[in-house]
């Protein structure tokens, strides 16, 4: 499908919310984007509306078809740039920071340093048989024994809710209502006040003009509810200039009979006429300023609705559906068979076997209905990991290894130890995989990462947990299951379709 043909409706400038210029390319959109998410993260001191707008700049500008589409849209708003943004865009692909410029390395988790250059030998692959099963009982952990709802909460939702009226919305909203309600009878009721009549040139009774204020009335009420409801905003806008230019120059036209009648000719007019003069002055005056207040109270509110229905509609178009009962994804193992980001020193056929085990475990933590399981990433430059568990906005990415028996822990050097010494191992560039994943993610989602440790025979094979990595926990397949069940649980009832869709992009 074409950028044109989308036809997507845009709020606001996406590179002015993460303050990138036009020519900015992915790194550094990404980089702005971890910044502003971090300062309007809700759990930081920011607010929900903030994040959304971030989240939905992140999600245009990182979009090709999307971009090109904000882009056009943004030229005809802003005119007269369209020069511009082809030097900028130029001159970033030419420069050193361009689309071109070769990723950099993530430095990894402090203290974390990559394993030593030598070539290790590939271990000998046990029999299946011959691998002790790990017994876990998950029916003691928390986060099993917790009451789970039947459905999860799914963001975004088929429809885009309206938010609730605050309380000075509220007060402005009933404030016009009042207005042209009282102001409609004041000038439509016989024998009012204020009603709004016109002479007979022939010497007749006057005119009644209840028809066209009835009118007035009428797109009066349709645009206040059509900017409420946040539908119909042409004929909103159109009905909201016309009814302003109408009370504006009917009070104008008011106010100069009033004076007339007062000043240069209080023989032909009387009292009364002056008087429903003032009336109709203040009645179209109190319509023009409250009509005013409301629109542009309701502004904020106006473009928060349409930003959450472009998410919605984003989702609609990539992100899993609403309906899609798909909690897993892909089969244990499909990163252990090789690949250009798996280490010559692993076994494949020793960590299909760990995976496998790792895999059937995790199942289980689909109690929570937020959870959903991928099994296997490989993305480009970002290396491989065994299992992604996800639930709302935290992703649990998940390695499994085949270790002989022994106590294994972390060195202060970040290489890991068994009985004290430090020994060799794929597992060590696991952290710094954590990492990177956490860096392309920003502060859209928490990642933290486990390394399952598996006997791979008979014998006690121990954890020392007194030392870790910045983002990486060593774990007993138990351990693991219920530290990765209690981080889920806060989010355990939630689905981030967009997140998710996002993980399953770097599907193996």
């Amino acid at each position: 499908m074409s950028a044109m043909a989308r036809g997507h409706e845009f709020t606001e400038d996406a590179y002015a919310v993460l303050g990138v210029a036009r020519g900015a390319d992915d790194d550094e959109i990404r980089r702005a984007a971890r910044l502003k998410q971090r300062e309007a993260h809700p759990d930081l001191g920011g607010s929900s509306e903030a994040f959304v707008r971030v989240r939905l700049a992140v999600e245009v500008l990182t979009d090709p078809e999307l971009r090109a589409e904000h882009d056009v849209w943004l030229e005809r708003r802003t005119r007269g740039g369209a020069r511009r943004l082809r030097m900028q865009r130029r001159g970033a692909q030419a420069g050193p920071g361009g689309r071109g410029a070769a990723r950099r390395e993530s430095t990894g988790p402090a203290g974390a340093r990559r394993p030593p250059g030598t070539f290790v030998p590939r271990a000998e692959t046990p029999p299946p048989d011959r691998i002790p099963k790990p017994r876990t009982d998950v029916r003691r952990m928390a986060w099993y024994r917790t009451a789970w709802s039947d459905a999860p909460l799914q963001w975004p939702p088929a429809v885009a809710a309206l938010p609730p009226l605050r309380a000075r919305e509220l007060a402005v909203l009933l404030a016009h209502a009042l207005v042209l309600v009282a102001g409609t009878l004041l000038l439509t009721l016989p024998g009012s006040i204020a009603e709004w009549r016109l002479p007979d040139p022939f010497g007749g009774d006057a005119l009644s003009l209840w028809p066209a204020i009835a009118v007035f009335a009428l797109l009066g009420a349709g645009w206040m509810l059509c900017r409420v409801l946040v539908r119909a905003r042409v004929f909103a806008r159109v009905a909201y200039v016309v009814t302003l230019a109408v009370s504006i120059g009917m009070s104008a036209f008011a106010l100069v009979i009033a004076l007339f009648s007062l000043a240069v000719s209080p023989e032909l007019f009387t009292d009364a006429v002056f008087l429903r003069s003032i009336v109709q002055v203040a009645v179209f005056g109190a319509y023009a300023a409250t009509a005013f207040a409301l629109w542009h109270t309701f502004a904020p509110r106006t473009r928060a609705v349409l930003r959450d229905r472009l998410l919605v509609s984003l989702a609609a178009e990539s992100a899993p559906p609403l309906d899609d009962r798909s909690r897993v994804w892909g089969r244990p193992g499909q990163t252990a068979m090789g690949g250009e980001d798996t280490p010559i020193s692993v076994n494949p056929m020793r960590a299909k076997l760990a995976q496998q085990v790792v895999g059937e475990a995790l199942g289980q933590l689909q109690r929570m209905p937020g959870v959903r399981i991928v099994h296997g990433l490989r993305a480009a430059g970002l290396g491989t990991v065994a299992h992604a568990v996800i639930a709302g906005r935290s992703i649990a990415l998940i390695d499994a290894q085949l270790w002989a028996p022994g106590t294994y822990g972390v060195g202060a050097n970040g290489m890991v130890t068994r009985d004290g010494e430090d020994v060799a191992s794929a597992a060590a560039e696991f952290p710094h995989v954590v990492e990177r994943f956490h860096r392309l993610f920003g502060e859209t989602a928490r990642v933290k990462g486990w390394i399952t440790v598996l006997p791979e025979s008979e014998g006690d094979l121990n954890v020392d947990t007194s030392r870790t990595w910045q983002r990486v926990r060593l774990a007993t397949l138990n351990d693991t299951l219920r530290e990765v069940g209690d981080w889920l649980a806060p989010e355990g009832e939630r689905v981030d379709r967009l997140l998710l869709r996002d993980l399953l992009r770097h599907r193996a």
